[in-house]
């Protein structure tokens, strides 16, 4: 397959990944079928041109088990036969059931906190709570409104962080934005109809028992050294060192792996003995403007 790039020269088992024309972005393969319906921190839209050169150009099963935005499966959804999503987190789970299955439904939810949250724009309830205030404090049981919640705060917090304290509530206060897109109805069409071939479940990455010889693997887990706080439990060495062991339990089963993270000397160390690619990637979300910019990364695969 002609990624449009010249192939990658191996120094070692470390292997510089960089365009043709100096900071110039890898071309995209092909046209993805959607885009992300949420944003989401460490998102892998532009690193994708990147992992592009180790994905095959058919995939039997794809096991992605850190979804987040799910920015790498809508963008080689037409490469795979049968993708299984998974992430630990319980709430976006959901939303992407519910944009699978309901979505008409759920554009309707949108619609109306899009009109209630325009209709109080910088106004106060009387107890003190903005309408933002309000939903963030609520409970929804029902999934379709779970999930527009979700979507909700997601798009207008601050910065479009997922973050939650020691019980597990989403704390992130509300983002300054004049005319945030809360209800992009097109969007979720699109990534409804791409999820059809996709079954979407909570799980940590463990679950994944012997995938096929012709499944592709991929995981981009909270990185080495940087924030970790979308989860109340936190992603720490021990969890590094254990998808690094499951990483080489689904290599001996012949699956091809993919991984994703922080260009560390941890994660050097830890994956010496897979074969690790250079590349680097925007980090648009950060508390700080200063601490946005390029980051170096590491692509790091089983072959």
């Amino acid at each position: 397959m002609d990624n449009g790039v010249s192939a990658p020269q191996e120094s070692g088992k470390v292997i510089p990944f960089r365009s043709r024309a100096k900071d110039t972005a890898l071309p995209l393969v092909e046209q993805a079928l959607a885009q992300p319906f949420v944003k989401w921190a460490g998102g892998k839209r532009s690193l994708i041109p990147a992992l592009a050169h180790h994905f095959p150009d058919e995939i039997g099963t794809y096991w992605e088990p850190f979804v987040g935005g799910g920015a790498v499966f809508f963008a080689f959804a037409k490469r795979i036969k049968h993708a299984i999503l998974s992430d630990t987190n319980e709430e976006l789970v959901l939303t992407y059931q519910v944009v699978k299955r309901d979505v008409e439904a759920l554009i309707e939810q949108l619609r109306q906190h899009k009109r209630r949250h325009e209709k109080r724009a910088g106004q106060t309830y009387k107890d003190g709570k903005t309408y933002y205030g309000r939903v963030r404090a609520s409970e929804p049981s029902a999934p379709v409104e779970i999930a527009a919640r979700f979507i909700y705060l997601n798009k207008t917090c601050y910065n479009g962080l997922y973050r939650v304290n020691s019980q597990g509530k989403f704390n992130v206060p509300e983002g300054r934005y004049k005319n945030p897109d809360i209800c992009n109805a097109d969007r979720l069409r699109e990534t409804s109809q791409a999820l059809q071939n996709a079954t979407i479940r909570v799980g940590d990455f463990a679950s994944i028992v012997q995938p096929g010889r012709h499944d592709l693997v991929y995981c981009d887990p909270p990185y080495d050294g940087v924030f970790t706080g979308y989860q109340a439990s936190g992603f720490g060495e021990n969890d590094q060192e254990r998808l690094r062991n499951a990483a080489n339990a689904w290599t001996r089963s012949g699956a091809r792996v993919v991984l994703s993270n922080a260009d560390t000397l941890a994660m050097r160390k830890l994956y010496s003995d897979f074969r690790v690619h250079e590349a680097t990637a925007p980090r648009p979300i950060n508390s700080k403007g200063t601490g946005r910019g390029s980051a170096a990364e590491l692509i790091i695969t089983s072959e």
